[in-house]
């Protein structure tokens, strides 16, 4: 899939394929944007969506690794998880919110949250109210 927006190479086989077990993710981003795209949530990567927030949307964005003191080999991966809904909806974006906790609490095996959680604020560029959730993985590191 070089070179492929992850956006369009998600069409149908590969979520179809995920949600059957026959597809294994690559990396940590994909395996829970997949995850949240099988319960139905409208998912993105960074700067992939357009125009304003019409409807509740999460865009996942991969936040770095950090190898533990002492350690070149182990280390944790962290997500940011934000969650966006419109403006005209303030009320929803708790509920969105734990609602999309919820279903990563599914992957609980494979990440967790930090704890870390942003108050929620208005994204005048999208015109709509936005929070962030944190999660990590440990891991090996990639030599």
């Amino acid at each position: 899939m070089a070179g492929i927006d992850f956006k369009y190479a998600v069409s149908g086989d590969i979520l179809e394929n995920y949600i059957k077990g026959t597809y294994k993710t690559r990396t940590v981003w994909e395996r829970v944007f997949l995850h949240l795209k099988s319960k139905g949530i409208d998912a993105y990567s960074p700067g992939q969506h357009k125009g304003k927030c019409t409807t509740p949307y999460v865009v996942l964005k991969n936040t770095g690794t950090a190898g533990f003191e002492g350690s070149n080999q182990i280390g944790s991966q962290t997500l940011d998880v934000i969650t966006y809904c419109p403006r005209s909806n303030y009320s929803d974006i708790e509920p969105y919110t734990v609602q999309v906790q919820s279903f990563l609490g599914e992957l609980k095996g494979y990440i967790r949250p930090t704890g870390n959680i942003t108050p929620v604020i208005l994204d005048d560029s999208v015109n709509g109210y936005t929070q962030t959730i944190e999660y990590q993985t440990f891991q090996r590191l990639r030599r």
